[in-house]
């Protein structure tokens, strides 16, 4: 009886490691989780199982009564608070939703890391499944068939750097096995990331340092001379490989903030300063999409490449400084963690659990410090690799000091229902957009409607577009159809500000600037005798429109002129001279009542 329910007992072991590294894999291989429709694909499946091993008599999620609800869960409860104050004024309202959820699947993700937190046989399975994760990535990083952006490896997620972070995070894992631990170092390199590659090593070789310090008296110095001659034998392979893999290399090896890509990422944070600070520093949702308003040159990006920028404007200051409060408590408890275990171990079990918990501590802090510079939370497959190794770092923690008191019950019970909760939300929400994608695209419907009615009931159609931009205010053509709408009906000075709006929007298009200026032309046409005072501010606004372009150019500093090679073309058209002209001797043959 003892035999089978231990051979019992290690088959569901097995089982649950397999089925976390399942999770997680159908996370990376789907993009690494980017897309809207991914997300709700996997947060439906995630949901589904957490429900279903809520129920009676099954494990309860990691809410044993050490593993109450903490810090952590808090953090969480306060982003996704946040992430739905956004939707109160919102750039993209479906954006504050879906962030919402996204943050509803990774606390479902972290209470899972928790569950195995106590139970070492199973984070040792579950770290083995992650490697062989990584040596699929790379793997099919490398075969012929798989497009490879700029030359460089992407594998399944379209994005080099994303692909750099999880074989560097998993580098630093420590793969047991040196060929593999050399493979995945070799396909590091082939990503071309210049971030991964530096911080892996700074984090890679503090880690050494560290590992030294608290192992010296068991193990000698052995391991520590040991990883410093695999890191050069490996680094000189690596290198000899990448002469004859030229993309790769030559973006490796253009380090310097002098680089194009730096002085992208660094107009991209300027930029997300600039919209937290117009935004008063309050949630919204979406508000990366906003860039355009503020951006002094061309560029195009659905993210600004920085977790910190992410949240800055998603979450607003307070989401920011709850994720820098919970930073220091966690950094503060590992340095005192760190301080009481510095002591020689006692047994090579204890000496082997100190290394495995500094191996997943140096994957974790590897990549806060990556998502800083580049978009690796916007991938979910890399979030979720993160709060489940954190998840499984935790250690049980009474927050009354006793184990079986009233209150400690009361909030096991809370901690209970809330998971069970959150699961259901999670599962009812993907399950809708799943079966109705139709409800995440409600602004095209308005707009389909607008069309519809169009001259038959003005008004109507009018307050279907306002409904729509309210819902997203990226959309550039529902914003000239406010403005003609406006300046046909005679609103002149509105129609003209919805003019400036959809420019400010499209500051760098001179299609929508002589599209502006046709359409102010016209309305001041049609109404230069019925209001002649308000004619005379839209004829002197479409003389100014050249002025307006060249001043664009003016502001440009020399970094700026650099990343935007085309701007010597960006001039007035002859079109855009032509109008400015007639408007200008409109102004000299306009009378005045």
């Amino acid at each position: 009886m003892i035999g089978l329910s231990l051979q019992h007992d290690s088959r569901a072991r097995s089982s649950k490691a397999r089925l976390l590294a399942l999770f997680l894999g159908f996370s990376v291989f789907i993009h690494g989780l980017y897309y809207p429709q991914e997300w709700l694909l996997f947060g439906f499946v995630l949901s589904a199982y957490a429900l279903w091993v809520h129920l009676p008599k099954r494990s309860d999620l990691g809410l044993k009564k050490p593993f109450a609800f903490g810090q952590t869960d808090y953090l969480f409860l306060g982003l996704l608070f946040f992430s739905l104050v956004g939707i109160l004024h919102p750039v993209r309202l479906v954006d504050g939703l879906l962030e919402a959820l996204q943050w509803g699947i990774l606390w479902l993700v972290y209470r899972l890391g928790i569950q195995i937190s106590s139970d070492e046989t199973v984070k040792k399975q579950l770290m083995q499944y992650i490697e062989w994760l990584a040596v699929g990535i790379a793997l099919i990083g490398w075969l012929p068939w798989v497009s490879k952006v700029g030359g460089r490896l992407s594998s399944v997620f379209g994005y080099p750097n994303a692909a750099a972070a999880f074989l560097g995070a998993v580098l630093l894992i420590h793969p047991r096995r040196r060929l593999i631990f050399i493979w995945l170092a070799i396909s590091l390199l082939g990503t071309g990331s210049r971030g991964a590659v530096g911080l892996f090593l700074i984090v890679f070789i503090g880690r050494l340092w560290i590992g030294r310090t608290f192992q010296s008296k068991v193990t000698g110095r052995i391991n520590y001379f040991k990883g410093m001659v695999r890191l050069l034998v490996g680094g000189a392979g690596t290198a000899l490989m990448l002469c004859y893999y030229r993309p790769a290399w030559e973006n490796l090896t253009a380090w310097g903030f002098s680089t194009s890509s730096w002085q992208e990422r660094l107009i991209y944070f300027k930029d997300g300063l600039k919209l937290a600070w117009n935004s008063g520093g309050l949630p919204q949702a979406g508000g990366w999409w906003a860039f355009p308003t503020v951006q002094t040159f061309p560029y195009w990006t659905a993210d600004p490449h920085s977790g910190f920028i992410h949240i800055l404007l998603n979450q607003g200051v307070p989401g920011l400084m709850g994720v820098g409060i919970w930073g220091g408590l966690v950094l503060a408890q590992a340095w005192m963690t760190w301080r009481n275990n510095r002591m020689p171990a006692n047994s090579r079990l204890e000496l082997e659990e100190s290394k495995t918990r500094l191996q997943v501590c140096s994957a974790l802090i590897f990549l806060v410090l990556h998502s800083l510079v580049d978009a690796d939370f916007s991938f979910g497959a890399l979030g979720s690799l993160f709060w489940l190794l954190f998840g499984s770092l935790q250690i049980g923690n009474d927050p009354f000091k006793t184990n079986f008191s009233k209150p400690n019950q009361l909030l096991y019970s809370v901690g209970k229902m809330g998971i069970l909760g959150l699961s259901l939300t999670v599962f009812l929400s993907c399950g809708a957009g799943l079966l109705k994608p139709a409800l995440l695209k409600s602004a095209q419907i308005w707009n389909a409607q607008a069309v519809q009615y169009g001259e038959q009931n003005p008004n109507k159609s009018s307050e279907l577009w306002g409904r729509s931009l309210k819902w997203d205010q990226t959309q550039i053509e529902a914003r000239r159809e406010v403005a003609e709408y406006l300046l046909q009906t005679g609103n002149l000075e509105a129609g003209l500000e919805s003019v400036k709006e959809v420019l400010s929007w499209q500051p760098f298009e001179l299609g929508a600037y002589e599209w502006g200026q046709s359409v102010v032309w016209d309305a001041a046409e049609v109404y230069r005798q019925e209001h002649p005072e308000t004619v005379m501010l839209l004829y002197r606004w479409v003389e100014n429109v050249p002025g307006t372009i060249e001043g664009r150019l003016v502001n440009l500093n020399s970094s700026e002129r650099r990343l935007w090679q085309g701007h010597k073309n960006f001039l007035p058209s002859q079109h855009i001279q032509l109008l400015a002209e007639y408007a200008r001797q409109r102004q000299l043959t306009q009378l005045l009542p």
